[in-house]
């Protein structure tokens, strides 16, 4: 590798330093997630991949957030990283990203978030089962027994997360579907304004995006045969409707009411319905 300038390595160690803080800020989420290996959620060990390297024995079944440099692009899923960016020590460890949706920058800083594990394709085969191994057979005869990472998240220095699996593509049915509930998600944000500052121009206005939502959330959860949630969104724009109706009458503390019960169906159906893939995005649950 290049020797790099004082001033730059500076630099680029201090976005690496941002892209680890960022990683921690957020772990309460992405540590959460199970790791490849379908084991308990734990919370990452901050760790540098030279420890790894020189005492791989003390660190094996560890899950450990490590940031490092790209030594080398091996195949699509794989690549090693080194502690050193301003040259090679001979010390890399290899990384197994099963997901990994982006290319990877040769010299440039990673952070890892995964399992250590001693390199056997065998080990790595149990562990992400749905993941063929894509390493020519002579890096497998180098790094077999030697230290690995099964990563669960792989994160630039500019902190975009290429370690995740991607979601299928929405159907015609769900684009649409999430345009709706991106509609009903503004208007249910305009009209608690509405509501709370009792003007009945911004709550009809409101009310009148969120009953259309609500009728086409019925037809899409009708169509799919979703009963529940085929209600939640019937009673939804009965409570908007009486939300629309008490506020022209003057009556804000009945508009509260009904804006609590309509509350009360969006979080029953988002917690029955909704989840969060693994790009932090959400879907309809059973979309494909």
């Amino acid at each position: 590798m290049a020797r790099l300038t004082h001033a730059r390595q500076t630099m680029v160690m201090a976005v690496a330093g941002a892209a680890l803080s960022a990683l921690v800020a957020s772990i309460g989420v992405r540590a959460q997630q199970p790791p490849a290996g379908g084991q308990a959620p734990r919370p990452p060990i901050p760790m540098a991949a030279s420890s790894i390297a020189l005492a791989p024995e003390s660190h094996y079944g560890a899950y450990v957030a490590l940031t490092a440099t790209v030594e080398q692009a091996i195949s699509k899923t794989a690549f090693s990283v080194d502690q050193d960016k301003t040259k090679a020590t001979g010390k890399e460890v290899l990384i197994i990203a099963p997901y990994l949706n982006a290319a990877v920058t040769l010299n440039s800083y990673v952070t890892i978030v995964g399992d250590v594990i001693k390199f056997d394709p065998a080990e790595v085969a149990k562990r992400v089962k749905d993941y063929t191994l894509d390493l020519p057979a002579d890096v497998v005869a180098k790094y077999t027994g030697k230290p690995a990472v099964i990563a669960a998240s792989v994160i630039t220095a500019e902190l975009a997360e290429i370690g995740k699996r991607l979601p299928p593509p929405l159907t015609p049915a769900e684009e649409a579907f999430d345009k709706v509930m991106k509609s009903v998600s503004g208007a249910n944000t305009a009209i608690r304004k509405g509501i709370d500052e009792s003007s009945l121009e911004l709550t009809k206005e409101q009310a009148a995006i969120l009953k259309k939502g609500f009728m086409e959330a019925q037809l899409f959860f009708k169509s799919r045969n979703t009963t529940d949630a085929t209600g939640w969104a019937q009673d939804a724009y009965k409570f908007t409707d009486q939300i629309e109706q008490a506020a022209v009458a003057g009556k804000w503390d009945e508009v509260k009411t009904a804006a609590t019960s309509l509350a009360g169906m969006c979080t029953a159906c988002h917690t029955a319905h909704r989840e969060r893939l693994d790009d932090g995005t959400f879907r309809v649950r059973g979309s494909r």
